[in-house]
């Protein structure tokens, strides 16, 4: 039955985001819908803290989560 539902797009924009990263994906995390279902697309505006590390940690661990680079901020 999770086949016929949507997949989910989660679109997020972040740069310089080390404290607040971590809440915002585990809330997603937390969320019912079936994580086949879903993509978490984290875009990245090079983040000069740690939230790199942070992210690491997460597509590590979660394979619908996935960082991708904005060079232009």
């Amino acid at each position: 039955m999770t086949n016929k539902l949507p997949l989910v797009s989660i679109i997020i924009p972040c740069r310089n985001e080390e404290k607040f990263i971590s809440k915002c994906l585990d809330s997603i995390i937390a969320q019912d819908y079936p994580k086949d279902r879903i993509e978490v697309l984290v875009v990245d505006g090079k983040s000069n803290d740690k939230t790199r590390n942070v992210l690491k940690d997460y597509t590590d661990k979660y394979s619908f989560i996935k960082t991708l680079d904005n060079p232009k901020r």
